[in-house]
């Protein structure tokens, strides 16, 4: 079988943004509400496009999976985009984790959580094309 780099072609930065969008449909804010000014700059780059900012009100460091089912995550944007895609689409852990190269016992644990919070939710109807 043909295992293609399915993580290597999609576009970092276009997923976070299309998680942002489903996490924070608000936009992004500090664990107690603050907003982010217009023009913060991040607090952090090293994860890049997965930044931290610093609430300039509370002092706090936060990035868009701060509070989420997805907090703790060190996969990539486009790794928890195919993630939530096969969950989504009802595709085994094994195939996820095997086709993503991921422990199978973390992702299932990732299943559970989400599973239980019913993240499907967050994802209103069918998605437009350019979206898809």
């Amino acid at each position: 079988m043909i295992k293609f780099p399915l993580t290597e072609l999609l576009d970092e930065q276009a997923c976070y943004e299309w998680l942002l969008k489903i996490l924070h449909p608000q936009g992004l804010h500090c664990p107690s509400g603050h907003a982010i000014p217009a023009g913060q700059a991040p607090h952090d780059r090293q994860r890049a496009p997965i930044v931290k900012y610093k609430c300039r009100e509370c002092g706090k460091v936060f990035h868009i999976f701060t509070g989420t089912d997805l907090s703790g995550s060190h996969y990539t944007c486009g790794q928890i985009v195919l993630i939530l895609r096969g969950f989504l689409q009802g595709q085994t852990t094994q195939h996820i984790a095997e086709e993503l190269g991921v422990d199978y016992g973390t992702l299932l644990s990732w299943r559970h959580r989400i599973q239980r919070r019913g993240f499907a939710h967050l994802i209103n109807g069918n998605l437009p094309d350019a979206e898809a």
